[in-house]
């Protein structure tokens, strides 16, 4: 066979092969599954706070609320409260609410005013790793329920601004009688029980040049609800 008639016959064979070569992969292609489209990125949410649940307190009728008792348990020791539930019902039961959800866990007595009173309720106080940071408290402001009531030693009473009708959280204890606070802040329960420990309290030693910045940390590591039986 010639080289002229051996040339074309080759040149065939390398079209044919490059013509079957292309129809396979156009086969393979056709077999690929197609890629997906694109989506538009999406900003991840923030977790969404958790909320407590409801609290017992809020079903309670006046006389199972003065049966109520509430333990401070903090660091210094132990405080029991009874409460006043016929002259203070909203200021009660706010309390004994936020107690019973952990609203106070983790918190501290971050004032002491020697000589008059001790504070605690404050949430800026938390552990940076609290899990109340995530939690959604109701600390709606508290219409003021002034009364009667004396501010002896050992009396609890709500902390407010300003506005009378502004308390939330701050609590604080009589350490002696305080007339000054008669009929201005809303005097809703007593110690019965544990008034050497706020006394103990009192004595922690303040930071120098104040005059009620504690210098040791006072925990409150929880305020526990004893209500009374069904």
């Amino acid at each position: 066979m010639t080289a002229r008639l051996l040339f074309p016959i080759l040149a065939t064979f390398a079209l044919l092969g490059f013509a079957n070569g292309f129809a396979d992969s156009a086969t393979a292609q056709q077999r690929r599954p197609a890629r997906p489209a694109t989506r538009p990125a999406t900003t991840p949410q923030p977790p969404q706070p958790a909320t407590p649940k409801p609290s017992r307190a809020a079903t309670l009728s006046i006389e199972e609320l003065k049966a109520t008792r509430a333990v401070i348990e903090s660091a210094a020791g132990n405080i029991t409260l009874e409460f006043f539930p016929e002259i203070a019902p909203n200021h009660t039961r706010n309390f004994l609410r936020l107690a019973e959800q952990g609203y106070f866990d983790g918190t501290e007595f971050n004032r002491i005013v020697k000589g008059f009173v001790i504070q605690g309720g404050d949430p800026a106080k938390w552990p940076a790793n609290s899990p109340n940071r995530k939690t959604l408290f109701d600390t709606s402001p508290l219409k003021a329920e002034f009364n009667d009531t004396p501010h002896d030693r050992g009396i609890l009473s709500m902390a407010h601004g300003r506005d009378p009708d502004s308390a939330t959280t701050h609590y604080f204890i009589c350490l002696r009688r305080a007339e000054s606070l008669d009929g201005k802040y809303t005097a809703f329960g007593r110690v019965v029980e544990g008034l050497d420990v706020v006394d103990k309290i009192a004595a922690t030693p303040l930071e120098p040049g104040t005059e009620d910045k504690p210098a040791e940390r006072v925990e409150v590591r929880t305020i526990r609800v004893i209500y009374p039986p069904k």
